[in-house]
C-alpha cells in the first residue's frame, strides 16, 4: 500500500522542467507583447485633462480644469462622443471672432434659453464666477491664440 502512495505522488523532474521552460516561454512572449502595446500607448496621454506641468502652464491648466471636461482637453468639443456635452472651441468663429469682452461675459454669464447660439443636443453652460475662474480675461486670451493652433 505504502508503494502505491509513493508512486501516486512521485514527480517526475523532467515533465517539471519542460512545464517551467513552457511558462517562461509564455512569458517571455507576453512580455514582448506587451512591450509594443506599452509603445504605442505612450504616446498618447492617459488622461488628456490631467494638469501640465512647467512654465506659464496655469492659463492650460485652468482650461482643462474648468472648460476641458466638456469642451475637451484640446477644444476639440464632444461632437462625436455621448453624451453632446459642448461644442468645440478650436476653431469655433465665435472664439476666433468676437471681442474678448463677449467670451468674457459668456464664461461669466454662462449660456442659457435663447442665448444659446448652437442646437439643443448641448445642455445649457454653466456660470463662473471669479472665484472658479479668477483671471477670465487670460483664459480668453488662450482661447483665442494657443487653442486654436
Amino acid at each position: 500500500m505504502t508503494d502505491a502512495i509513493h508512486d501516486s505522488t512521485k514527480h517526475d523532474k523532467k515533465e517539471d522542467d519542460l512545464r517551467a521552460k513552457r511558462g517562461l516561454f509564455a512569458l517571455g512572449i507576453f512580455a514582448v507583447a506587451m512591450a509594443g502595446t506599452v509603445s504605442a500607448y505612450a504616446e498618447t496621454p492617459l488622461f488628456p485633462s490631467a494638469p501640465v506641468v512647467g512654465e506659464h502652464q496655469n492659463v492650460r491648466n485652468l482650461y482643462r480644469l474648468r472648460c476641458g471636461i466638456c469642451h475637451g482637453a484640446n477644444g476639440e468639443g464632444t461632437n462625436n462622443d455621448y453624451p453632446r456635452l459642448a461644442p468645440a472651441l478650436k476653431g469655433n468663429p465665435f472664439i476666433q471672432h468676437a471681442p474678448a469682452a463677449a467670451v468674457v461675459a459668456v464664461i461669466r454669464k454662462g449660456r442659457t434659453g435663447p442665448q444659446r447660439l448652437y442646437h439643443e443636443s448641448y445642455p445649457n453652460m454653466p456660470a463662473f464666477g471669479a472665484e472658479a475662474v479668477p483671471d477670465a480675461d487670460a483664459l480668453v486670451q488662450f482661447l483665442k491664440t494657443d487653442l486654436q493652433q
